[in-house]
């Protein structure tokens, strides 16, 4: 199954993704961390998350960008949870200099090869399309490759669901979610 989990900043969606993961998974499991932590916000978000997944069962991989290469360490996987998309594609675009549609191309098979590799993929993304401020060339340019990739894997995902206020609102895969209610 490839789920894909979206919401605002603060929304909830790691914590409906986490769940969803841990109720699908059948054995060995991964959390995908793409955050490269430069600054105390970015730590102290780092140290949340990983109390958030304490006693889950996950084994962590910090893979900020290059998830390629990285994809056949995760191979006996059952269960995979990256998050974040955002970050994974800010790491590619700034870290790696990677232009827009070299990025969307890179990202997008690389969750093909990550969604084939291990039964049960959950992908945690960002909503940040919801104000109308104008954004420099540099944001929006980012802001476009995130909606890009966010619809491609929305597409080819089994689940998708959007987290508003720790609500989950189910857009596809009702009936794959079946017998999970409970969790979303």
């Amino acid at each position: 199954m490839l789920a894909l989990v979206s919401g605002g900043v603060a929304s909830g969606k790691s914590e409906i993704a986490e769940n969803l993961a841990v109720s699908l998974n059948k054995g060995k499991m991964a959390y995908i961390a793409t955050m490269a932590a430069s600054d105390e916000e970015c730590c102290n978000r780092v140290v949340k998350h990983r109390r958030m997944r304490d006693g889950k069962g996950f084994d962590t991989f910090e893979f900020s960008y290059g998830l390629f290469d990285k994809i056949p360490v995760l191979s006996g996987c059952h269960t995979a949870l990256l998050e974040c998309m955002g970050n994974l594609i800010a790491n590619e675009m700034y870290l790696q200099e990677r232009s827009p549609q070299d990025t969307i191309d890179c990202i997008i098979n690389d969750i093909r090869l990550l969604s084939v590799t291990v039964p049960n993929t959950v992908i945690v993304t960002s909503t940040i399309f919801e104000d109308f401020k104008a954004y420099d060339d540099f944001t929006a340019g980012y802001i476009r490759v995130l909606a890009e990739i966010n619809s491609a894997i929305a597409a080819a995902a089994d689940v998708v669901i959007e987290s508003v206020c720790a609500i989950p609102l189910i857009h596809k895969g009702m009936k794959e979610l079946s017998g999970y209610e409970d969790l979303v």
